[in-house]
């Protein structure tokens, strides 16, 4: 009789065993997703390095009086920004050029300088407007305005304009190409 009860208490053992490994284990994994505003300049959502376009004041005798430039890029004239819902920014220029120790043109209250490439003592000063009439000259660091209907694919709309004013059709001004690197900077 122990052998009969020792194996139906065998059997009995590795039934329960069999079932004990049938355990199911449940549990969750969770999934996140951190989204920031976000911001397309120039219809491109780079946020370093952007092409904002050329202001090209163009070919002109050296013996100037007037000249004017306007901003022009992939997506037209000015800068064009068109953020996530909700998003507040501001768009700015930062920087310039020191003053070379030879400027020709008008210098205003908000000078750049155009920096002759093969001598950079010379220069010619210009401005920086956010409108057309070129009455409001655009200050190192100051918010620019945005013009006109915002566009429903590329946004706001910040027109660039610049200006070189009182040349005198000056024969000393040194013939050759002059050039200035603007900073633009949009903080979102």
């Amino acid at each position: 009789m122990n052998k009969t009860f020792f194996f139906l208490a065998c059997l009995l053992g590795c039934g329960l065993a069999g079932f004990a490994r049938a355990v199911t284990t449940t549990g969750t994994i969770n999934a996140t997703l951190t989204l920031t505003n976000g911001c397309l300049i120039n219809g491109d959502p780079a946020t370093s390095n952007v092409n904002f376009g050329t202001l090209d004041f163009g070919t002109h005798p050296a013996t100037f009086e007037e000249l004017s430039a306007t901003l022009s890029g992939a997506t037209g004239d000015g800068i064009r920004v068109r953020c996530t819902t909700g998003a507040t920014f501001s768009v700015q220029i930062t920087g310039s050029n020191p003053a070379p120790v030879n400027v020709y043109g008008a210098e205003t209250a908000s000078p750049r300088y155009l920096v002759l490439g093969s001598d950079a003592s010379q220069g010619i000063a210009y401005t920086l407007y956010n409108d057309a009439a070129f009455t409001s000259p655009i200050a190192n660091n100051a918010g620019l305005r945005a013009s006109g209907i915002p566009d429903p694919v590329n946004g706001n709309i910040y027109p660039v304009y610049g200006r070189v004013t009182q040349g005198g059709n000056n024969t000393s001004v040194p013939a050759g190409t002059y050039s200035d690197v603007i900073n633009v900077q949009i903080i979102y």
